[in-house]
């Protein structure tokens, strides 16, 4: 990771949650490669020689999208109101500085 650790007790579901999203990033990130590899623009559409944006965008967008929908619902360790403190504490930290 990015020089940080986060200890989280997580439920069997939040378990499951991560176990999908995290592959679903990873194809995401991959995706990027490629377009950055082949450019944002690529040839496509119904005419010769007309340029489309790249597929890989789009489902790079859409994976993201689904992944965090998925750990929107990690909600860590505790009981009522206080459950899911420590999930968003690690989020917190893991993209503080950017943007």
């Amino acid at each position: 990771m990015d020089g940080f650790e986060v200890e989280l007790e997580l439920e069997p579901a939040d378990l499951a949650a991560i176990d999908i999203a995290a592959p679903m990033l990873a194809r995401a990130a991959s995706l990027d490669d490629l377009v950055r590899r082949e450019g944002q623009m690529v040839p496509g559409g119904n005419r010769a020689g007309m340029f489309v944006l790249h597929p890989g965008i789009t489902e790079a967008r859409q994976l993201r999208q689904a992944a965090g929908a998925l750990l929107a619902k990690v909600r860590g360790e505790g009981d009522g109101p206080e459950r899911g403190h420590n999930s968003r504490s690690a989020a917190g930290a893991r993209w503080a500085g950017r943007g």
